[in-house]
Order: structure tokens, then sequence, then C-alpha cells
């Protein structure tokens, strides 16, 4: 009986404790749900949502080499931390003034490494180009056998279909998301340790999304520019390979473009589309995981008379992870202007009315036609025309 209430006595010295220690954790003072990250330099916009019925929430980093600082914004007050690779930090939101939202900063998604050892630096990866004009490459998930993937610099995570598992994939998801992507948002299941490898290249620690519907040409799922971000990736169509490097090696054939980023994490570029007299300057999403050529909301269209000043062609449709899909009007600008690249006769899609999709982006029908370098920690993408550059567009429509 002694024994028994000596360990009652220990347990409800250990529950004073811990939420002793929980009581003097660092608290971020917060009106809203929505709050603004900063990590480095790079400021995410509505980032992260704090969630009062979570006993606690990770916000797992984006990847770093040594230390930086990250920096969490709420409509009135703002906590940072100064975070080193592989470290979890703790604090407290609260949330108008009374609920506790108990979070864990995690800085366990390194950087790519060689199981043989050795630096990656210059490393090369084969791609060809699926039927859809993507850029597919192999790799593996959790020792899977051979996957193919599509590159797609517009998603944020690894992504897998239905055919990986088809194919031998095993995978242990603990937990969830709310997924936005092109065609409507969902709930994904999803897992926070995935190993990842492509070529020598590996990753652990990854965090994989399951789409149940099977997108692109045969792909048993994506590989998102995340596994990338504190790299350089030139992706060159000539020699149909991408190279991985530490730091941007370019010449002067190559014209650079801002990653124009306004709190989000797929990049724009300036663009200049020419119609009649109109010249419309948009920012441009630099979407490779786009099929198309040129997508433009139905506000932009119809303030600039689009769809009276150019000739249609045929209808579309914009299509993605997402459930629904949005018809378009397919009609050909008399050019694209990218820096100082001029693209004649260039097919565009126009959103109709109704759309629920105001994206405006570039895909891999105008990228392919560019030989890049995207330097991801110094947010600038590089480009010169390559042996497709004068090539017929597909027919879409």
């Amino acid at each position: 009986m002694l024994r028994a209430v000596a360990l009652v006595i220990l347990l409800s010295l250990g529950v004073a404790r811990a939420q002793e220690a929980q009581a003097y954790l660092r608290v971020l003072r917060s009106n809203t749900d929505s709050i603004d990250v900063q990590e480095g330099t790079k400021l995410y916009k509505a980032y992260w949502t704090a969630s009062p019925g979570t006993a606690k929430d990770t916000y797992y980093t984006h990847r770093f080499a040594k230390s930086t600082t990250v920096r969490f914004i709420s409509d009135v007050d703002s906590i940072s931390f100064k975070v080193r690779p592989g470290q979890t930090y703790d604090f407290v939101v609260l949330l108008h003034g009374k609920d506790r939202c108990l979070t864990e900063i995690s800085t366990i998604r390194t950087t790519a490494y060689k199981a043989a050892g050795g630096t990656v630096d210059g490393d090369q990866i084969p791609f060809s180009i699926g039927k859809d004009g993507r850029i597919y490459i192999e790799g593996s998930i959790n020792g899977s056998p051979r996957l193919r993937f599509f590159f797609d610099n517009g998603a944020d995570n690894t992504i897998v279909f239905p055919s990986a598992f088809k194919k031998g994939l095993t995978m242990k998801f603990d937990d969830s998301v709310e997924n936005r992507a092109s065609g409507g948002t969902q709930s994904r299941r999803t897992a926070n340790h995935a190993h990842l490898q492509i070529g020598d290249l590996n990753w652990n620690d990854e965090w994989a999304m399951y789409v149940e519907k099977q997108l692109g040409d045969d792909a048993d799922g994506t590989i998102g520019y995340d596994v990338f971000e504190d790299k350089v990736v030139e992706i060159n169509f000539d020699r149909m390979v991408m190279v991985i490097r530490d730091r941007a090696a370019v010449d002067s054939s190559y014209t650079p473009f801002k990653m124009i980023l306004n709190g989000r994490e797929v990049p724009s570029i300036a663009s200049t589309l020419v119609a009649g007299n109109a010249q419309i300057e948009r920012p441009l999403l630099f979407d490779m995981g786009a099929t198309g050529y040129v997508s433009l909301n139905h506000q932009t269209a119809a303030e600039n008379h689009l769809f009276d000043t150019l000739k249609a062609v045929g209808d579309g449709t914009r299509s993605g992870a997402g459930a629904g899909s949005q018809k378009t009007e397919v009609a050909i600008v008399p050019e694209l202007r990218l820096g100082p690249y001029v693209l004649r006769d260039v097919p565009i899609n126009l959103s109709l009315a109704g759309s629920s999709d105001d994206s405006e982006e570039v895909g891999m029908d105008v990228l392919k036609r560019f030989n890049l370098v995207l330097d991801f920690p110094g947010g600038v993408i590089y480009m010169k025309p390559d042996s497709l550059f004068g090539s017929p567009y597909r027919k879409r429509y």
C-alpha cells in the first residue's frame, strides 16, 4: 500500500513538473490562428495555423546548412528562435488570450547525403520527358522497387500515387493535411519519416503525401522542390540531365530572373504578354508540374479584353491533384516575353467565369524550351534557349 501511495505521489510530481515546464515555455500571443513564418530572409505568409485541439503541433522547417533564425509573426506579437539541424524547440501560442497551443519546431529535415560518403556537389540525375511534357526521374521510397516520379517545383513535398503501392511501396501514414491543389482542397494522409533515394542521393525523415488519383504519364508520384531547396539545380534539356550543386555555376549566356515569392513557396517570374496594342505585365508561376503553356485567371483575361481581342482556337481543362477541374478557353497570344526572349504565337488558357482557380502560370510546354538553373538559396532562376526553343507547341485543345 505504501508503494502504491509513493507511486501516485511520484506520478503526481511528474505531471506537476511537466505542467510547470510547459508554463515556463516562451509564449507567442495571437488573436488569429493564421500565423506568418520567417526562416532566414524568406517570409511565408499565413503559413502556420495554431491548433488548440492538438496536444502538440509540429512545425517542420525548410532545409538549411548550419544554423538559421525561425520567427513566428502573429497579428500582435512575434517570437524568434536560433535553430540548428536535427533539433526541436518548444513554445506556446496563446490564442485569443486563453487557448494554449503547444508547438514544436523540428529541424530534422536535412540536406541530401550519399550512403557511401562524399560531398553532394555536381551529382547528375538523368531524366526523360514524358508524353505529358514533364521531367521524369527514377527513385525509391523506404527501399521500394524503382519508382517513376515527375519533378514538380510547384510541390513542397514528395507525393505518391496508387501505382507506387502496386509496385511494392510500403509506408506508415502518421498524419494528415488539408491539401490545396489545382482542382480543389482535400484531406490527404501523410508520412513524416519516409526515406527517399534518387540515384546516389538520400534523404531521411522526408514528408510524403498520398494522392488517391493517378497523375502524369504513368507516374508513381512526384518529387517536389523541397528536397533540393538548399541546393542549386541545373536542368539541361539538351543533355537530358539534372545537376545538383551547392552554388550556381552559370556563364553569361544565361539570363537571371528573380524568384518572385510574395509570401509563397512556389516562385513566379516577370513576363509580358503582347496582344494587339496591349502589353500585359504579369508575374507567372514558374510551375514545372503544369503540363500546359500559359494560363491566366478570368479577372486578368476580362480586364484586358482578351476574350474579345484573341481568337479562340478551342476549349481546355485545368486540373491537378484536387478532385475538381476548371474549364478554359484556349487562344493564341502573339507574343510572350520573358526577359530578352520572345516566344511567338503561344497557346494560352483563359479561365472562364466562375472558375475558382486564380493562379496564373507558365507551364512545361514553354519551360522545356530553356535550359534552366534553379538557385533556390539565392532566389534566382537562370534561363537560356535550348534546342527545343523553336519547336511547335503540342495541340492540347
